[in-house]
């Protein structure tokens, strides 16, 4: 592949991943949890003109993409399209400026000579990146790029998040974002740098393991699976450290708060759709039990 011509758009829709896999841990059992089920909500309340919430998946495999009857019924009568943010050239030059230090620090000054090293053979196979590519780069950003699915790093389709888009903005809906750019960064700048390494190094351990994982991921997702996405993500957690429990509390559960609050707006002036994450649907701090929180009726559609 074309390193420079792909480069943008693996870091800016890296920053989208559904979750981040760092390392496994033993098995467990599929949680008990609020909204197990349904990647279609409908989000209702009195005197207020019905609204849904889709949960997606950022990717490009077409069984993604392609919307379900219920679903692509309920995006095509909705005036509003929402999404975690909005995919433009604008956020998309943010992401990617802000993947690079700029103060003259280096990936390598910040890893082990052996570690980095190893980084690099990987990334060289993966994504045919060089030490060229890589030195400037946050490891955050390396992560990011070394996460994406194999099986989407080869792709020319665009993954459903973009689609989405597209489609609203040719059909003149309008057009929202739940997030800014700037807000979905510093999920990850604001970590320490010594926190970005150790989940990069850990993850450098394990990327034969998330391959595998993937499929599952899938299938789960296809099947509208929502405890099931929840238990393949705490597969990942190890016991070991809590940096992991921590991003991930900044990646979800705070998340999910700034965004089912800023989802007001939309459901107040009805006939929106709403597409985020599928892994921020589901459990005591997903956006659904929130919006619940907030007086609104929840159910599954799809």
């Amino acid at each position: 592949m074309d390193v420079m011509k792909n480069f943008k758009t693996l870091i800016f829709l890296s920053v989208l991943l559904l979750f981040v896999p760092l390392s496994f841990a033993q098995q467990q059992n599929k949680p008990d949890i609020l909204h197990p089920e349904g990647l279609l909500w409908k989000i209702e309340k009195p005197e207020m003109p019905t609204s849904y919430v889709y949960g997606t998946m950022h990717v490009s495999d077409p069984r993604v993409v392609t919307l379900a009857p219920l679903v692509e019924k309920a995006f095509m009568e909705a005036d509003q399209f929402v999404m975690e943010m909005v995919l433009n050239f604008k956020s998309m030059g943010y992401v990617t400026s802000a993947s690079f230090f700029n103060d003259g620090r280096t990936l390598p000054s910040l890893m082990d000579e052996a570690d980095y090293k190893r980084l690099l053979v990987l990334l060289e196979k993966r994504l045919n990146f060089t030490d060229e590519v890589v030195r400037n780069m946050k490891p955050w950003a390396v992560l990011m790029a070394l996460l994406m699915p194999v099986e989407e790093i080869a792709q020319t389709s665009v993954a459903l998040d973009m689609v989405l888009f597209k489609r609203a903005s040719e059909l003149k809906k309008i057009v929202g974002g739940l997030e800014t750019a700037e807000e979905q960064v510093n999920v990850f700048d604001e970590m320490s740098l010594a926190d970005q390494v150790w989940m990069l190094n850990r993850s450098v351990e394990e990327i034969a393991k998330t391959d595998r994982e993937f499929p599952n991921m899938l299938e789960a997702y296809l099947d509208r699976d929502l405890a099931e996405l929840v238990l393949i993500q705490k597969k990942f957690n190890v016991k070991d450290s809590d940096i992991d429990d921590r991003f991930m509390y900044r990646l979800l559960d705070m998340r999910n708060q700034r965004m089912a609050n800023r989802m007001q707006k939309y459901l107040l002036k009805g006939k929106a759709f709403i597409a985020v994450g599928a892994l921020h649907l589901p459990g005591e701090t997903g956006v659904l039990h929130l919006l619940e929180q907030q007086g609104y009726r929840v159910s599954a559609v799809y």
